[in-house]
């Protein structure tokens, strides 16, 4: 069985996450993405044009599908339920959660085969953390279905997670290059400690921050810049605050995610812009300038040399 969801955005980017969204699958689902038409400008800004279209889509495995009973002919007709009971008991069917995958335990690095695509990860790791010259650090791999889950353990190992996750999430995107060098497509999920768990933590309650701020005051709150497993994290704390909705806006290493009351225009707020940042302040001085600049009679045009320069 598969279940698959259609997205559409400005960007390819933009698009798989609203295809993501709709899908609302969990992060341990293997997701599959089909580009369906990439983006298209206007043509003199009018024209044409058309938004990318995505196509996510995840496979679900069928249950097996026990045989029906045959009633027997002395048996006794059953009543049928009523139409609400039918009712209350697909609803019950409805709500309940979705089996995870659950990783295995975590076994020492050396008893993967170094054939197989975790052990491919683990070898690249090990480059890196030698070449940054870590010390020791223990490696453990818990495997599951289509992925593993690296656990890396030492002291010094801040280098590594980098500057909120940066660097932690390069060599995971790296060592998930390496474990599907021979094609698939094997999930590498790269953790250090509990950092992944603090990390979403802290962006959990910056979520719920923001929502508060934006709804007493009724305005926009744009976040900082975010990779987009963080601005996932954001948008799944955001759905299940009342009131308030999220999106995200920009291209590349600057999309942001921004959150605002329902019915309210969503806009990035403009960080050239404002008091403080050389907006309405730079055109107050301007015009404060101006109003004291003495009066002067202005120059002709003659008074200008063919090829002298004009101020």
């Amino acid at each position: 069985m598969i279940k698959e969801a259609i997205g559409f955005g400005a960007t390819v980017e933009e698009a798989k996450e609203k295809a993501i969204a709709d899908l609302n699958a969990s992060d341990f689902e293997d997701i599959q993405f089909e580009v369906v038409s990439m983006p298209k400008k206007k043509v003199l800004g009018i024209f044409g044009g058309c938004q990318a279209q995505v196509r996510a889509y995840v496979e679900i495995p069928e249950k097996n599908k026990k045989p029906a009973k045959v009633k027997k002919a002395n048996e006794k007709a059953q009543p049928k339920k009523s139409e609400k009971a039918v009712k209350v008991v697909a609803a019950e069917k409805a709500v309940q959660p979705k089996p995870v995958p659950v990783y295995s335990e975590a076994v020492d690095a050396q008893s993967i085969d170094a054939d197989s695509p975790a052990g491919k990860a683990v070898a690249y790791i090990k480059t890196i953390i030698s070449s940054l010259n870590c010390g020791e650090v223990s490696i453990k791999v818990a495997s599951r279905e289509n992925g593993s889950l690296i656990l890396l353990d030492g002291d010094d190992l801040n280098v590594i997670i980098g500057r909120r996750g940066e660097t932690l999430d390069a060599i995971q995107y790296l060592a998930s290059l390496a474990a599907n060098n021979g094609g698939g497509h094997y999930k590498i999920s790269l953790n250090i400690g509990n950092y992944r768990e603090k990390r979403e933590e802290t962006l959990t309650k910056l979520a719920k921050r923001m929502a508060e701020q934006a709804l007493k005051s009724g305005k926009c709150r744009t976040l900082e810049p975010m990779n987009p497993y963080e601005r996932r994290i954001i948008h799944t704390a955001v759905q299940q605050i009342e009131g308030v909705a999220s999106s995200s806006f920009g291209e590349g290493a600057e999309r942001r995610v921004v959150i605002a009351p329902e019915g309210v225009e969503m806009r990035p707020m403009r960080r050239n812009g404002g008091k403080g940042r050389g907006g309405n302040n730079r055109r107050n001085t301007v015009s404060k300038v101006s109003s004291q600049a003495p009066a002067r009679e202005p120059k002709k045009d003659t008074d200008i040399p063919l090829y002298g320069k004009i101020n």
